[in-house]
């Protein structure tokens, strides 16, 4: 995309909107900072109670005391006219660390979300626990719209502090309500990021980019569809899960009663400013990457793929080690088999997984032997299996931290060094390395060349330039 064109679009579609982000200057952007840093200072004296943590949180302070989040987009090619989305980064942040502490403890809180699925295969497994379908049963999916920037924050943070106060007493004795609360505040209150030479506050709903977002979103609705969706329709709804901003519900359908299902689409749309987008029932659907659909009493469930996948996986002369594309199979051929109900199903997408991987240049017969090769592991249900010896300290094991090149010596190579070199020396002097391992790193490519989210500023077309604020 041209570069001005984007630098418009981001205006014109997002930073152009004053409701939701407030132009700063460069002083306002760091002055902000600069409180932030004395208020989550405070926050570590007065709410965080282990040692491990206030490390974690003052180590952040001290290796990040300046830098911002940044705002960058990505292209959404499917929509016409092509639309943008936003992302806020905010890694290597001390904010970004304090949000990690946050929804650490915000995690704790699933088991209480009743519409929870953690992936697709928790959702099948869900299905599965129905057993037989009544015949009116039928499918239904909602989408949220932009769920995220439609969380109204003031609402969100009382909603999350119902959840804390009702959960107290069946929360742990050392989980950190008040500590939890204080550090939604700050996250979601203070999101500054910076677009080039701009810098905006985001105004409203769920601050971009912080590891916590999830779970307060996730959390967020479900105490709606928890206090009233549930109870006020469970003569309706055989099931009802949501992953994020998508839902998946099972609605046993009386053609005579059409009124409680456009009583149950409006009262979606009751909770905050949030709104939903509602396919009606029927008896098959595509959710996240399944299509489920009911035959007679039954779910059956395939993978599913969208049409613009390009499935760009990695090609033989890429500097990968070849555990990655194995990897990579052994992952894709054990979904499908689990996706798919119909094992004619799972044969036609290792089929398709064949083919893509032969155009991306891969050996045709080596392919084919590797895909067996999994497939055998697959039907015989092999796995690796699990030691059972006691875990080893991480001051135990010794760690080889290499860049990876593919005409280095190989992983095998170096343990075969170290056991006929270094095991008998350990052995002898006692150190306690208990484990070696030698551990790779990917050296820098094109794509952290030219996808930085820091946005470069062109002498004259800098982001100032388009307009957008003060």
């Amino acid at each position: 995309m041209d570069r001005d064109r984007y630098i418009q679009q981001a205006f014109d579609e997002h930073l152009g909107d004053a409701n939701v982000y407030k132009p700063l200057t460069e002083r306002d952007a760091n002055n902000i900072q600069q409180k932030l840093k004395y208020q989550v200072n405070s926050f570590i004296s007065t709410h965080v109670n282990s040692e491990a943590e206030t490390i974690y949180l003052r180590r952040a302070m001290k290796k990040f005391p300046a830098k911002h989040s940044r705002f960058y987009m990505t292209l959404k090619a499917h929509k016409q006219p092509i639309k943008m989305r936003p992302i806020v980064s905010n890694s290597g942040t001390f904010m970004s660390a304090l949000s990690k502490w946050l929804d650490y403890w915000l995690q704790q809180l699933k088991p209480f979300v009743p519409t929870y699925i953690k992936d697709s295969f928790d959702l099948q497994q869900k299905l599965t626990d129905l057993g037989p379908l009544p015949p009116n049963a039928l499918i239904f999916i909602a989408d949220a719209v932009s769920m995220y920037t439609n969380i109204n924050t003031d609402h969100g943070l009382q909603v999350i502090s119902w959840w804390l106060d009702e959960l107290e007493p069946q929360l742990p004795n050392n989980f950190p309500i008040k500590g939890v609360k204080v550090a939604l505040k700050l996250v979601m209150e203070n999101n500054v990021f910076e677009f080039g030479d701009k810098w905006f506050l985001q105004l409203l709903g769920t601050a971009m980019g912080t590891p916590a977002a999830v779970m307060y979103a996730t959390l967020y609705y479900a105490w709606w569809e928890k206090t009233t969706l549930i109870p006020k329709y469970q003569q309706q709804l055989k099931l009802l899960r949501r992953f994020i901003d998508d839902m998946f519900g099972i609605w046993l359908w009386d053609p005579n009663n059409l009124p409680v299902w456009e009583e149950f689409k409006r009262d979606l749309n009751s909770f905050g400013i949030l709104r939903w987008e509602v396919k009606e029932p029927g008896k098959r659907v595509d959710y996240l990457d399944l299509t489920i659909e009911i035959v007679g009493d039954k779910i059956v469930t395939r993978t599913y793929q969208k049409e613009l996948n390009l499935y760009l996986y990695i090609p033989p002369h890429s500097a990968h080690p070849i555990e990655n594309i194995r990897g990579a199979v052994h992952g894709l051929m054990r979904r499908y088999k689990q996706q798919n109900t119909e094992e004619s199903d799972y044969i036609k997408m290792v089929i398709l997984l064949f083919r893509r991987l032969a155009a991306r240049g891969w050996d045709r017969m080596q392919l084919k032997q590797l895909l067996l090769e999994v497939h055998n592991n697959i039907k015989n249900n092999k796995k690796r299996p699990r030691s059972d010896d006691p875990p080893i300290d991480s001051h135990e094991r010794l760690i080889l931290h290499f860049e990876y090149h593919p005409c280095d010596i190989p992983r095998k190579k170096i343990r075969h060094i170290y056991k006929k070199h270094c095991a008998k020396l350990e052995e002898d002097s006692n150190l306690g390395i208990q484990q070696m391992i030698v551990a790779y790193s990917r050296p820098t490519n094109l794509r952290d060349a030219i996808t930085r989210a820091k946005l470069h500023q062109a002498p004259g077309r800098e982001a100032s330039t388009f307009g957008g604020g003060r």
